[in-house]
């Protein structure tokens, strides 16, 4: 990830502004990131409404430096978003895939897909898992130079049809902190149209 895709990751964590000099590619990350997080109010529910106030009386202008917006501006990271139950940690399935980084899936993704809309049995979730990181897998091999999102389809089976079904979905880099580079898999709708890459 170049810099600013870091920085776009980063802001879309912690609920910050969309910096107007982020390339294309870090403008479709932080949109992305947003609209898979959904509103940010519940992730500060606990910060009494004084310490709100506060900080946005003390936030740094646009003209300040961009590391002391860091600093005073709350980073959710990739830990925390699994805690909230915002993503699914699929780490070990996929490291017997061969996909060597750590990976989570969107929780729309494992309620729509993974479970079925909760029509499936738990000892199903699994290998369903494994279906959707095989489909990344293949398609990570078949593109030659690998984008900040990557478009993949995995075919699988909704109940109450016996026949797979193509399930188009997404694979976005991201990294924080303590977890410097990862993916997220995420449904098709829940990727900003920007982010959606052309060519591969």
């Amino acid at each position: 990830m170049t810099t600013d895709e870091k920085k776009a990751a980063e802001a879309a964590f912690r609920g910050g502004p969309l910096d107007s000099k982020w390339s294309a590619s870090a403008r479709a990350i932080y949109e992305g990131i947003t609209k898979v997080m959904g509103p940010r109010a519940t992730l500060f529910e606990d910060t009494p409404v004084e310490q709100v106030a506060t900080r946005s009386e003390v936030e740094p202008t646009a003209q300040t430096d961009q590391v002391a917006e860091a600093s005073s501006t709350p980073v959710m990271t990739r830990d925390e978003a699994i805690q909230a139950g915002y993503l699914i940690d699929v780490t070990p399935i996929a490291q017997s895939v061969g996909l060597p980084v750590p990976i989570c899936l969107s929780k729309p993704l494992w309620d729509v897909v993974i479970t079925a809309s909760h029509t499936l049995p738990e000892e199903q979730h699994e290998s369903r898992v494994r279906d959707v990181l095989v489909a990344l897998r293949l398609r990570l091999a078949a593109i030659g130079a690998a984008s900040p999102a990557i478009a993949f389809p995995a075919l699988l089976p909704f109940p109450p049809e016996p026949a797979p079904q193509v399930c188009p979905l997404y694979a976005v880099a991201m990294g924080d902190q303590t977890v410097p580079f990862s993916l997220t898999i995420l449904l098709a709708n829940e990727v900003s149209a920007v982010i959606r890459p052309t060519g591969n």
